[in-house]
């Protein structure tokens, strides 16, 4: 990749959120598309082609749900012709003392063992806790514990949806759809998971990575379009906003070569994942 010229078309934020079904249209969730120079839109879901007669379920047609995301994610990478990147808004991976604990080597590992204990795809997070053994852990990796202290652990389970933080249950209701998302990268999707994929992006391929409104929060110029925002609309076009910004400016491949950091803190980032923008 070359840092000359912007990199890619087309820069989608996703807030996400593991309250409810997998099927439930929920205020949580929300999508901001941001293309070439032009602001940010935030992302309608598909319209139903089910008449709905009560205004409370016309109402829910405006809300996403996780499997809507994952629908709408994937026609996007298949049939966009420019180049995108995405910001998720949850962990896709655990550190490394809980994946040494589980016997896992490498990210791939992770995701099949991920897909095959915990049925966030079908049920609730509480539904699926109360089926798996698992040990509560509040370590970080190296990502959250050296560059945003501020966040919680991915593997702190014991937290509960809606407590301040609780992105362990955004991690495991999400990691359902990333395990889909590769199996179709494998059938010829043209998408580049960062860093997981490697630090250098081929040319052809759309990125999915992980992302932190908060860190961008304070880096980008706060426009009165963000007025009317709810607060997870506004996460998400923090990270639309943000990559647009850096990317339209040429400084965003120095965060995805992440050549501040060492080569032991980067073999562990190929392991354990990196927010984008920390460096």
């Amino acid at each position: 990749m070359s840092g000359k010229m912007p990199l890619f078309h087309t820069y989608i934020g996703i807030d996400y959120s593991g309250a409810d079904k997998p099927d439930s249209r929920i205020k949580g969730l929300a999508v901001a598309v941001a293309r070439e120079q032009q602001p940010f839109q935030l992302q309608s879901p598909p319209v139903s082609d089910t008449r709905l007669s009560e205004p409370v379920a016309a109402a829910k047609q405006a809300l996403w749900s996780r499997r809507l995301v994952h629908q709408w994610l994937l026609r996007q990478l298949y049939t966009s012709r420019e180049r995108m990147i995405v910001g998720l808004d949850y962990g896709l991976s655990y550190p490394l003392s809980q994946l040494e604990r589980l016997g896992l080597s490498d990210w791939d590992a992770f995701l099949r063992w991920s897909h095959h204990t915990w049925q966030t795809s079908r049920l609730t997070m509480k539904q699926s806790k109360e089926q798996v053994s698992y040990v509560n852990s509040t370590d970080k990796r190296l990502v959250e514990r050296e560059f945003i202290p501020s966040t919680k652990s991915v593997t702190d389970l014991d937290r509960v949806s809606g407590m301040q933080g609780a992105v362990s249950y955004s991690t495991h209701t999400g990691l359902p759809w990333i395990y889909r998302l590769r199996r179709w990268q494998r059938r010829g999707l043209k998408v580049h998971f960062w860093p997981y994929d490697g630090l250098i992006v081929p040319d052809d391929c759309h990125v999915i990575t992980e992302a932190y409104p908060s860190l961008y929060r304070r880096r980008i110029q706060i426009t009165p379009s963000y007025e009317q925002l709810s607060e997870h609309q506004r996460d998400a076009a923090y990270i639309a906003d943000w990559l647009q910004a850096r990317d339209r400016t040429c400084t965003l491949l120095p965060y995805l070569e992440l050549a501040t950091l060492s080569q032991q803190e980067q073999q562990l980032a190929l392991l354990e994942g990196w927010v984008i923008g920390c460096l």
